[in-house]
Formats: C-alpha cells, sequence, structure tokens
C-alpha cells in the first residue's frame, strides 16, 4: 500500500512539473501574434520564469496590463539581458504568443524605444518561423 501511495503521489508531482514547465497553452500560430505597445509597470527578473507586466491602453479604451512570460534569469543572461535591461516606466513594444482571451503571452521580442531589441532564447516557447 505505501509503495502505490507513493507512486501515486510521484507521479501527481511529475504531471505537475511539467505541466507548470509546458508552453503549450500559449498559441503557436504566427498570425496570432500580439503586438503591445505600452509602458513597462514592472519586469521580475527570476527563476523559473522571468516576467515582463506593460500597461497598454486596450480595445475599449480602458488601461490593460498585460503579462509576458519568458525564460528564467540565467537563460536571459546568455541572450545579452539583465537585470537592468528594463525598467518601470520605460516605453516599448512587445510582441508574443497570446493565451486567447486573456492580457497574458508567452515573450517573443521587446523594441525598447531606442530602437534596440531584447530577445529571450529562441528556442523556447517560439513557434517554428519566428524571426525576432
Amino acid at each position: 500500500m505505501r509503495l502505490t501511495l507513493a507512486i501515486v503521489v510521484a507521479l501527481g508531482w511529475s504531471v505537475q512539473a511539467f505541466a507548470h514547465h509546458s508552453t503549450a497553452y500559449f498559441s503557436k500560430d504566427l498570425k496570432d501574434v500580439v503586438k503591445i505597445e505600452g509602458r513597462v509597470v514592472r519586469f521580475e527578473w527570476r527563476s523559473p520564469h522571468s516576467e515582463l507586466f506593460v500597461e497598454t491602453t486596450g480595445p475599449d479604451g480602458k488601461n490593460v496590463v498585460w503579462r509576458f512570460d519568458t525564460t528564467p534569469a540565467a537563460w536571459l543572461v546568455r541572450e545579452g539581458w539583465t537585470k537592468d535591461s528594463l525598467h518601470s516606466g520605460d516605453l516599448v513594444t512587445v510582441e508574443g504568443f497570446p493565451l486567447v482571451g486573456q492580457p497574458y503571452a508567452w515573450l517573443g521580442k521587446v523594441t525598447k524605444q531606442d530602437g534596440s531589441k531584447l530577445v529571450p532564447q529562441r528556442s523556447t516557447g517560439t513557434p517554428a518561423g519566428w524571426k525576432p
């Protein structure tokens, strides 16, 4: 009985861990890419996923905050990012792969006001054919 319980618990945890790290719920269709222009609300430099929050004006004229998930901080460093790459108040254009119907997406690219680009590691969560 103990062995059965241990196996069930281990399988449950492994499924949750896999689901947590999956990007399957974000659109992988290039025609669905969202492009948001707005101000950085905050940039959370952390693991297991760094997050970028950008405030913009929605289609109804009301402010909306978009959440963009991306790779861990250690992976972003490999692409030239630092914890100071983005600051609250920065004007940015962000492209990503959305969760349908929600202001939530997997980060594809950030273009800063000066034209410089920040791109997360390309192999994770981005669809085939994506050219940042």
